[in-house]
C-alpha cells in the first residue's frame, strides 16, 4: 500500500514540474542576451527532466538533464570557444541513452529534439541559435503528445509562437540595422 501511495504523489506532482518547465519555456524567447536565455532553459530542464521521470519516462528524463548539463557547460563557456566545443561530447551521450532507453517513437522524438536543441545552444549568434531551436519544436511536440505530458506539450506549443516571433523580431531589427548601416 506504500509504494502505491508514493507512486500517486509522484504521479500528481508530474504535472507540477511540468508547469514549473512551462513557465521557464514561456519566458526564455522574450530574453535578447544568449547568457539569460541559457539559464532560463536551464531552469526549464531541470524541471521537465523531473517531470518526465514522475511520469517514468526515462528517455525523457534522461535527455533533460543531460541537455542541462550542456547547458551548464554553454554558460560557463563564455567566449571561450574551445569550452564551447565541449558541448558537442553531450552529442553521443543523447544517442546512447535513446539507445540504452528504446522505447520507439516516443524515443526517438525526445532524442531528436534534444540533439536539434543541443546544437542549437552551440551557436554564438542568437539568430542562428533561434532557427535551430525552432526546428527541434516539432519533435518535442510529438514526444509529448505520444506520452501524453500535456505540460509539456503546452509549453512547447506556447513556448514555438513566441520564439517565432521572437525569431522575426530579431531578423527585423538586424535588417534595420543593416540598412541604417
Amino acid at each position: 500500500m506504500i509504494d502505491l501511495t508514493a507512486h500517486m504523489t509522484a504521479s500528481q506532482m508530474a504535472p507540477v514540474f511540468g508547469i514549473a518547465g512551462l513557465a521557464g519555456q514561456l519566458v526564455w524567447p522574450l530574453f535578447r542576451r544568449r547568457g539569460s536565455i541559457l539559464i532560463t532553459q536551464l531552469a526549464a530542464a531541470c524541471c521537465f527532466g523531473t517531470s518526465y521521470a514522475l511520469m517514468g519516462q526515462q528517455t525523457g528524463a534522461a535527455v533533460c538533464l543531460t541537455g542541462a548539463m550542456q547547458t551548464t557547460v554553454a554558460l560557463l563557456a563564455g567566449d571561450r570557444p574551445w569550452l564551447s566545443r565541449m558541448g558537442y561530447v553531450f552529442l553521443p551521450a543523447v544517442l546512447a541513452i535513446g539507445a540504452l532507453t528504446w522505447s520507439g517513437l516516443p524515443t526517438l522524438f525526445a532524442v531528436t529534439a534534444c540533439c536539434l536543441v543541443m546544437v542549437a545552444r552551440l551557436q554564438a549568434d542568437t539568430l542562428r541559435m533561434r532557427r535551430v531551436q525552432l526546428t527541434a519544436a516539432p519533435f518535442g511536440m510529438a514526444h509529448d503528445t505520444l506520452i501524453g505530458a500535456w505540460p509539456c506539450l503546452a509549453a512547447a506549443l506556447l513556448s514555438f509562437g513566441i520564439a517565432a516571433s521572437a525569431y522575426r523580431r530579431e531578423l527585423i531589427l538586424r535588417g534595420v540595422a543593416a540598412q541604417a548601416a
